[in-house]
């Protein structure tokens, strides 16, 4: 009997294994794949004040991201310097094993290539199935951090995340890339964004995101003018569904959904690893809380949902509008944008309130701007 369980080794499950762990908790990581050496569907960037905040690990650093250049349908250009690193691209692979180790040497156990089945919750005890001769696992607890998985949540009465979209990647060999590129336009990436990013040797990841259609979308767009003659060689294109908006209900008795599995997931641009953390580390002060007093119902652990919305909701709230009105978009529009966007102050307002993790008071501030105000109402 383990005090808890987490299943998905993962950044999120690794780091509540770890705050769980740290406090004296007998804690079980159940992770579906061996040792990490195949790197997850992820761009990898992951900003300066996750590192600074969560002491994360730095030899998984590859590259940095300071300045950005966006290019419009047409192919304008509006380049975005604010002078500063913002973000670093980390190697998936060494980022991943060494939240495992910190989980490990914490006092975390680990059960790789062992596949949760089936997850039951009795008034005692949580009890887990697991693909390893169909054994099972018992511990007071759980922790759900699997990444997506809307037929597990609704399963465990969670509920769904009502929306998700679709993400591609390839790695590729790549000349002539100064800045991370964003490209935006309906043939490009519809509803979202493509991005080709430098891993400062030669090779670059080169991705999007869209509703539906994703590798399809990526197919195209390596084949498109904007990158035509920079390509010397493409990797396999992988793929992966990402959630939008929330899960109904990340907690029930004896029972935490992190990360992914619960939506914490920016909804302006779809990276998952510092919000997944941030609940993780919620999480685990929840639980070890709720461990201590011997009370794991509900009732007890809605503290946990109440703590991560508080910090994430009105991200997560004001992404969605600003989306919706992106949506809304034509390439028409967005090629008038980039024209008038060094107009009236809007790069300048961009630079003061710009911050790479948090956007809601960037788009509370241009949805306030007179300019934007009025484009709105022409759409």
């Amino acid at each position: 009997m383990y005090d808890v369980a987490v299943i998905g080794g993962g950044p999120a499950g690794c780091y509540t294994a770890y705050g769980l762990a740290r406090e004296g908790f007998d804690v079980v990581v159940v992770e579906k794949n061996g040792a990490c050496q195949q790197p997850p569907v992820c761009t990898g960037v992951v900003g300066v004040e996750a590192f600074e905040r969560f002491g994360l690990p730095s030899d998984s650093i590859l590259a940095q991201i300071e300045d950005l250049q966006f290019i419009s349908p047409s192919g304008k250009l509006l380049p975005y310097r604010p002078g500063r690193i913002q973000a670093h691209v980390v190697d998936r692979v060494k980022f991943n094993n060494g939240l495992r180790k910190l989980a490990l040497e914490s006092g975390a156990s680990l059960l790789e290539g062992t596949a949760c089945l089936d997850i039951r919750i009795t008034p005692n005890h949580v009890e887990l199935k697991t693909a390893s001769n169909g054994d099972r696992l018992r511990a007071r607890a759980a922790v759900l951090a699997c990444g997506y998985n809307p037929k597990m949540t609704r399963k465990l009465r969670l509920g769904d995340i009502a929306q998700s979209y679709e993400g591609a990647q390839a790695e590729i060999l790549m000349d002539d890339l100064p800045a991370t590129e964003i490209y935006l336009g309906r043939n490009v990436a519809p509803s979202s964004f493509a991005w080709a990013v430098d891993l400062k040797d030669g090779r670059a990841r080169v991705g999007l995101i869209t509703r539906k259609g994703a590798s399809k979308f990526l197919k195209l767009f390596l084949d498109s003018h904007f990158l035509k003659g920079r390509i010397k060689e493409a990797g396999a294109i992988l793929w992966k569904a990402i959630p939008f908006g929330g899960l109904e209900r990340t907690y029930s008795d004896r029972l935490l959904a992190v990360g992914e599995v619960a939506g914490q997931v920016k909804t302006t641009t779809h990276g998952g690893i510092y919000y997944g953390l941030i609940a993780a580390q919620a999480a685990a002060e929840t639980l070890s809380q709720a461990l201590r007093h011997d009370d794991l119902g509900a009732p007890r652990l809605q503290a946990y949902e109440r703590r991560w919305r508080a910090l994430l909701e009105p991200e997560l709230q004001k992404g969605q509008l600003f989306r919706k009105l992106f949506d809304r978009l034509s390439d028409t529009h967005i090629d008038s944008l980039f024209s008038l966007a060094l107009k009236d102050g809007i790069m300048d307002l961009i630079h003061r309130k710009a911050m790479f993790d948090w956007h809601g008071e960037l788009i509370a501030s241009l949805m306030e701007h007179t300019f934007v105000k009025r484009f709105s109402s022409w759409l």
